[in-house]
Parts: C-alpha cells; sequence; structure tokens
C-alpha cells in the first residue's frame, strides 16, 4: 500500500527546496571578466619605482584566459618596474561597487608555468567611493599565484553600502617576479540567517516526521 505524504511533511519539503534554490541560485551582485579590460571601469595605478607597465589584456601567447576569449583576462608582468628593475607596486581597482550587507568576493588567479619566480598580489578593500591607493588601507589577502593553473580564491568583504575591491601586484624586486593574472571576479551576497533558518526548520521537520511514520509501523 501506498504511503500519503502528510501535510505538514510536504510543506518542510517545500520549505526546504525554496530555501536551497535562495541560496544556491543567487546570482552575483557584481562580476567582471576582463573582456575588454580598458572598457572595463577599471583604474590602473603602477607606483612601482621606477614605473613600467600598467595591468593590460591578456595575452593569450603567454596565458589563456580561465573562461571566455582567450584574451579576457587582465594580467601584470615583472615589467611592471621599468626595464624589470626595482620594485613593483602595480595596481588595478574596481569600480564602486553597491554591496549592501555581507557579501563574499571570488576570484581566479595564476603565473606562468616557469620555476624560480614569486608572484605575489596583495587584496584590498576600500568602503566608499575613494579611489587612491593610499585610501587602500584594509589588506583582506595576500595571494602568490599558482604555476599550472588556474586557482579560485574566496575572501569575505567587510560589511559595508559599497566600496571598491583592489588588487596590488607586489615584489620588493622585480628581479623575483615574473607573470600575475587575474580572472573571473566576482561578489556575491551572503544568504540572510533567515534564510538558513528556514532551511534549518525544513530539515527538522522532515526528520521528526520520518521518525513519526517510523514508530506507526
Amino acid at each position: 500500500m501506498k504511503l500519503s505524504i502528510p501535510t505538514h511533511l510536504g510543506i518542510a519539503v517545500l520549505a526546504l527546496a525554496c530555501s536551497t534554490a535562495a541560496i544556491a541560485d543567487a546570482p552575483p551582485l557584481y562580476s567582471q571578466g576582463f573582456d575588454n579590460l580598458a572598457g572595463s571601469g577599471w583604474l590602473l595605478s603602477n607606483n612601482s619605482a621606477p614605473a613600467g607597465l600598467s595591468w593590460f589584456q591578456g595575452v593569450p601567447e603567454s596565458l589563456s584566459a580561465q573562461a571566455g576569449a582567450a584574451d579576457s583576462f587582465a594580467m601584470a608582468t615583472y615589467l611592471s618596474a621599468l626595464n624589470g628593475s626595482g620594485s613593483i607596486d602595480n595596481w588595478l581597482i574596481s569600480p564602486e561597487i553597491a554591496l549592501n550587507g555581507a557579501t563574499t568576493l571570488s576570484f581566479w588567479a595564476r603565473s606562468e608555468d616557469t620555476a624560480g619566480f614569486s608572484d605575489t598580489m596583495k587584496v584590498y578593500f576600500n568602503a566608499g567611493a575613494a579611489s587612491s591607493t593610499a585610501s587602500f588601507t584594509n589588506l583582506l589577502s595576500s595571494v602568490t599565484a599558482t604555476t599550472g593553473g588556474w586557482t579560485q580564491y574566496s575572501v569575505a568583504l567587510p560589511n559595508a553600502a559599497s566600496g571598491r575591491i583592489a588588487f596590488d601586484y607586489f615584489a620588493a624586486n622585480a628581479d623575483s617576479a615574473n607573470v600575475i593574472a587575474i580572472d573571473s571576479v566576482s561578489i556575491t551576497a551572503v544568504p540572510e540567517p533567515t534564510t538558513y533558518a528556514l532551511l534549518g526548520l525544513g530539515l527538522c521537520a522532515i526528520a521528526a516526521v520520518r521518525r513519526k511514520a517510523r514508530a506507526q509501523i
């Protein structure tokens, strides 16, 4: 004999499905794949000493993008310092992004498949509209780019109504650096506690109904 699904179990299943979908399907608040770095709204500021090349559009002959067209990524090299001699302090700064609460930053990074170098990038956040490199005092993470492929990184952003993120390619001596690349930057909202509460409620209700059904067998 088929067992009918109790009404309260159906409600619990619906609550669970809705809350799971809300967590899984939330679109990003912001995304950038660097199809066109020059038209992306990102700012370039090369504070290297002496300054050489700023960040530039990806070069497929050197690397291939993590997603999209082969050149759809941003990259910088040891030539951030003029002629590859000096110190590197090369910034890539996002537009001001509306956040309105708890958010998570995700991005992909890598270096070339050449051993013997260390390509480091600092990740900063600044609440509000200020875009000068001096305004970025909130260091979120420091990443040493991998060789052999793209690696995804995630970091929680501070609660803010809006703000900018910045990637600073950094090396005390350009001789130790080679290449760094960034692709597929996205910012997503962290689900509200009520969403997680609804998910937990659905799970608890299903568990309770199953225990009751077994007791009646």
